[in-house]
């Protein structure tokens, strides 16, 4: 049985009940926890750094520091992405400075010592200054870096390579051709607030793009399933009203339903074009699907009380014709995407002073918090024993909140 038929089965059934989600004050909080995160699950997981259009050609290269450790994507001249970190082998300071360049060699402002964009160093001034220096010993040390439908991802620890990590998404996505796709808008907004209550808050409000025609779709509740890698399916079927507007019989009658005056994107099955379905990669990308474009949302922790918020919106690409980002309905959607992103600053408001307080224990979700749940258990497995247990999800309430050793 496709997976779609299971999926519209059980919201045939309705949500099954669910018990209250507890989780401790402390893991918002204390530095530890970050630090933990940082090292146990940001370092160690396949990130979604960008895609090729941003560094279309050779001799490109673009900075990217959303996980603060300053990284260097380059497009080399032997037409492979690299990443390595931005750091000099002679004195570590920056390769580059700008965000974004063209070059067929890398040269650090610093001393000048130069590298090719395959990383190796090829030039020192002065070198015979230097007893016993191996070039072959100092080139610029890399970070794992692949690509996958002309999106690029880093990691520095893998474990597995980057389709292992996409786990039990990737059979459900595999027709699907997103390597025709261009950015067409990218914003973001910077909340100070811990980026679990940010994940926390688009997994209990999953992103409902506008649609041609509907502005403002509503959503009936959603399936959760989660797949192998720790992602997350979530399906939202429109209501009644939006499902018509849309040509639709009703919430489950999916079909091959296309945004009017909108190009497609190619191989989106029926339940992708006729429901507002999320995929959440593990551990910060919400991936929505629309006829036309896919939206991403990221959110990526600063510190243990600051969190990038970012929205990208992809379309297929118009080559050398005019961006699509002035049509009307890309034009209503791109000014939602910014919206969202107030209105997530808006509901977090004042989120992270409260978290601090002393009587407060934590969170207790009590109504759809399935995804939230399974998101946080996720994360608390990836941590193993590096956090002490009371701080886990479904901790008890009613412990005094004390740092956590260092």
């Amino acid at each position: 049985m496709p997976f779609t038929d299971d999926v519209r089965s059980r919201l045939q059934a309705g949500p099954a009940p669910s018990d209250p989600v507890r989780l401790p004050a402390r893991r918002f909080v204390d530095h530890s926890f970050y630090l933990a995160e940082r090292a146990e699950v940001i370092g160690k997981t396949w990130l979604l750094a960008g895609r090729v259009d941003e560094i279309a050609r050779p001799g490109l290269y673009m900075t990217w520091e959303k996980t603060v450790v300053p990284l260097l994507i380059v497009h080399a001249v032997d037409d492979v992405i690299r990443c390595f970190y931005n750091s000099c082998r002679h004195r570590g300071a920056p390769v580059v400075r700008v965000p974004r360049g063209r070059n067929r060699a890398l040269r650090c402002q610093y001393h000048s010592w130069t590298y090719d964009t395959s990383g190796k160093l090829v030039s020192v001034p002065d070198e015979r200054d230097f007893v016993d220096l191996h070039r072959e010993e100092r080139s610029l040390v890399p970070v794992a870096c692949e690509v996958a439908n002309n999106a690029i991802f880093v990691n520095e620890d893998p474990a597995t390579d980057l389709q292992g990590w996409f786990g039990g998404v990737a059979p459900e996505v595999a027709g699907i051709e997103s390597g025709g796709l261009r950015t067409l808008d990218q914003r973001s907004v910077t909340l100070p607030v811990n980026w679990k209550r940010v994940v926390g808050n688009l997994l209990a409000a999953p992103p409902v793009p506008p649609r041609p025609g509907v502005d403002a779709p509503a959503v009936t509740a959603a399936d959760v399933e989660q797949l192998d890698g720790g992602h997350l399916r979530v399906v939202a079927p429109f209501d009644g009203a939006a499902a018509r507007a849309l040509g639709l019989a009703g919430p489950l009658d999916w079909a091959a339903v296309e945004d009017d005056g909108l190009p497609s994107v190619p191989g989106l099955n029926d339940m992708l074009r006729s429901t507002s379905t999320t995929y959440v990669f593990f551990p910060n990308l919400f991936v929505t699907f629309t006829p036309s474009g896919v939206l991403n949302l990221a959110a990526w922790p600063r510190d243990e009380e600051t969190t990038l918020l970012e929205a990208t919106w992809l379309a297929p690409d118009w080559g050398e014709e005019d961006s699509p980002a002035g049509h009307p309905a890309w034009s209503v959607r791109i000014r939602w995407a910014q919206d969202r992103l107030d209105a997530v600053a808006a509901a977090l408001e004042g989120a992270q002073d409260e978290m601090k307080e002393p009587a407060r224990q934590g969170l207790s979700l009590q109504d759809d918090c399935e995804a939230v749940r399974l998101w946080n258990e996720t994360l608390d497995a990836r941590l193993g024993d590096t956090v002490p247990a009371d701080s886990l999800t479904g901790a008890a309430p009613g412990e005094v909140r004390s740092p956590l050793p260092g």
